[in-house]
Formats: C-alpha cells, sequence, structure tokens
C-alpha cells in the first residue's frame, strides 16, 4: 500500500497505522467502547488481560521480558484477529495519550502466504526483515508495535507433521532466535490459529495460550444489536430478528461471530428488498 495512505509495506506483510485502526474502532476513547467488534464479558476481560501484560513490559526497564507474546487459538470467525487489531488500538490510546508526539503503535499484519517463498533462503529473510523493523520501527525510530502472524499454522508447521518440509524446519529455526532477541519494551507477537495440533511445539511453548471458542448466545446478541447499518430496523424488526438468531443458535446454523454477521446482513437485505435475497446462503 501506498505510503501517503499511512502504511508501510516490507518483505513479510503490511503495517496498520493507529490512525486508521482509530478510524477501524470508532475514532474515540468514548466511541471504542460502542463497536461491533468487542462485546461480551469473555472478549473484554480477554482484552483488558493482554492490554495489561503487554503495558506492563512496554514500561518496564528490561528489553527481555519473559513473556514474547500470545498465541489465540480457536475455530474461524471467533475474533482472533479482531483482537489482535483491537490490542493494538488500545495500547496506542494509552500510550500516545502521554505523549502526542510519539510515533503511532503500529500493527504489523504477517501473513502466511507473504513468507513462503520457493526460492531458497528468501522465507528466512523475510522473517529476519519483519524483526528488524519491529527492533528500528516501521515508520519511525523507536515506535511500538504488535506483530501479528495470522493462521500462524501455515507457516511454522510441526516437525512431524506429514505436510512439514525442510525449509520449515528453517523457517521455525529463525523465528526461534527472532523471538528470543525480541526487545519486550517495544513490541508484542500474537500468533492466531484454527489448528494449533499444526503448530511446531517449540514455538507453542514460548507464548502465553488462550482458547477463543464460539462466543455465547448473549455475545452473538449484543454484537448484532451494535452493528450500525441494523440500527435503522425497528424496535419490532430487532426483536423478531434476535428470536430468528436464538431458533438459529439452537439448531447449529449460527456458532461464530462471522456467523452472527452473516445473519444479520441476510435479514438487513431482505428487508431492503421486502423479498429474500438470490445471494448463496454459505453455511462454513
Amino acid at each position: 500500500m501506498r505510503a501517503n495512505e499511512g502504511h508501510h509495506h516490507l518483505s513479510g506483510g503490511n503495517v496498520v497505522s493507529f490512525e486508521k485502526l482509530a478510524v477501524l474502532f470508532g475514532g474515540s476513547a468514548e466511541a471504542v467502547t460502542q463497536t461491533t467488534d468487542m462485546v461480551g464479558e469473555f472478549y473484554t476481560n480477554l482484552l483488558s488481560e493482554l492490554t495489561a501484560i503487554t503495558e506492563h513490559q512496554w514500561r518496564a526497564d528490561s528489553p527481555r521480558g519473559l513473556i514474547k507474546g500470545f498465541m489465540l487459538s480457536g475455530p474461524p470467525g471467533t475474533g482472533k484477529t479482531t483482537m489482535a487489531k483491537r490490542l493494538t488500538y488500545e495500547l496506542g490510546r494509552k500510550f500516545q495519550a502521554e505523549d502526542e508526539d510519539a510515533p503511532p503503535v503500529v500493527m504489523a499484519f504477517i501473513d502466511g502466504g507473504e513468507i513462503s517463498r520457493s526460492r531458497y533462503g528468501e522465507s528466512e529473510e523475510r522473517i529476519r526483515d519483519i524483526f528488524m523493523h519491529a527492533k528500528s520501527g516501521f515508520t519511525a525510530a523507536g515506535q511500538r508495535s504488535v506483530l501479528l502472524f495470522d493462521d500462524v499454522e501455515s507457516i511454522f508447521m510441526s516437525r512431524g507433521s506429514q505436510h512439514a518440509k525442510e525449509w520449515h524446519f528453517s523457517q521455525d529455526s529463525v523465528f526461534f532466535h527472532s523471538i528470543d532477541e525480541l526487545d519486550t519494551t517495544k513490541s508484542i507477537i500474537v500468533l492466531t490459529s484454527n489448528r494449533p495440533d499444526l503448530i511446531d511445539e517449540a514455538i507453542r511453548d514460548r507464548f502465553l495460550s488462550y482458547t477463543v471458542d464460539y462466543p455465547d448466545l448473549d455475545t452473538l446478541i449484543q454484537m448484532i444489536a451494535q452493528i450500525p447499518v441494523l440500527q435503522e430496523l425497528s424496535g419490532s424488526e430487532h426483536a423478531a430478528m434476535k428470536d430468528e438468531l436464538v431458533k438459529a443458535v439452537k439448531k447449529g446454523e449460527v456458532r461464530s461471530m462471522r456467523d452472527a454477521q452473516r445473519f444479520a446482513l441476510r435479514r438487513y437485505v431482505a428487508k431492503l428488498l421486502n423479498r429474500k435475497s438470490m445471494a448463496l446462503e454459505h453455511t462454513d
């Protein structure tokens, strides 16, 4: 992406600036608590814990803290990636409130497809590049960052996996060394995975692990109720949609946040058209 859009492109991934995350999450300390992304006791408590741990280490004197980062595991569509983005936002809000001239806290989004390359040594070079930027600052000297390795099982595969290749082992070794050298007063790592069993155990052991499972019914209802476009629905329409959601959850048709969002989208489009949409239904 272009630098004048507030992003910086690396060989290992894109960096999303604090300003962009502020837009994503509402743009102010007051509005941020009213987003569709972080509702429900589990999610708010998890966010609070991750933020407190990271903030403590970023304020510590030692650059070699015990906690290098977090692993968020669970089914698809349960908010793992959103949690990493929101963590970045919260940290940026806290630290920039103290020093407006400080460079924004950024999140480096590292996609497995961007890491894996066929040329010998290129993948390892990309991993080193990411951590080099984390050390020096992605867009400014001394910048703090959250490094998000999304769907990490596609990058750092277990040695015992039948799908693991020799280059996976080399990537893992470079990653081990980079983690050990991470300055924990400036950066934190977040790994997300739908299949933690495929990840090298030595990597899993280096992180605090959390299971992000399917949200409960109340959380799904809260999330749907706060989707801005649905504010156009009347009270009776909201009540009817809530009843339908309860039935869909009990039938197992809606389990994840992504399921709930699709559920709400279909009902909203049906209201616009005054009939059921012709769009394909997804059941994954």
